[in-house]
């Protein structure tokens, strides 16, 4: 009879750092329009955003993760995205394609 293998072994430790992939700007209190892919509708304010993605906080209870979401950041920006999380009326989405940094950049600065 052989002995069977320990499947709880650590794996080993990543030597990646942990870090973003960009910048994060804290945007308190800008107020999104957020649409889902069944045409549900929400205002969600706007905590932090990157080039990649965004934080907001709703009481919209259909955002689920793994929802397709609109998200009218501006007159003129809207940017597609998706849930990654939910968590306490608050959701952080990761953008389909991301801002172009400069985009971003300029963002940030108008906020």
């Amino acid at each position: 009879m052989s002995a069977k293998p320990n499947r709880q072994a650590k794996l080993p430790e990543s030597p990646r750092p942990k870090t973003r992939k960009a910048t994060r700007h804290s945007v308190q209190g800008l107020v999104v329009v957020v649409r889902g892919s069944q045409g549900d509708r929400a205002t969600a304010q706007l905590n932090d955003f990157s080039a990649f993605g965004c934080n907001i906080v709703t009481d919209a209870s259909w955002l689920r993760m793994g929802c397709f979401i609109s998200l009218r950041l501006s007159d003129d920006v809207i940017v597609q995205a998706i849930v990654r999380w939910v968590r306490d009326g608050a959701c952080g989405v990761e953008f389909l394609r991301p801002l172009p940094y400069a985009d971003a950049e300029a963002f940030a600065r108008g906020c």
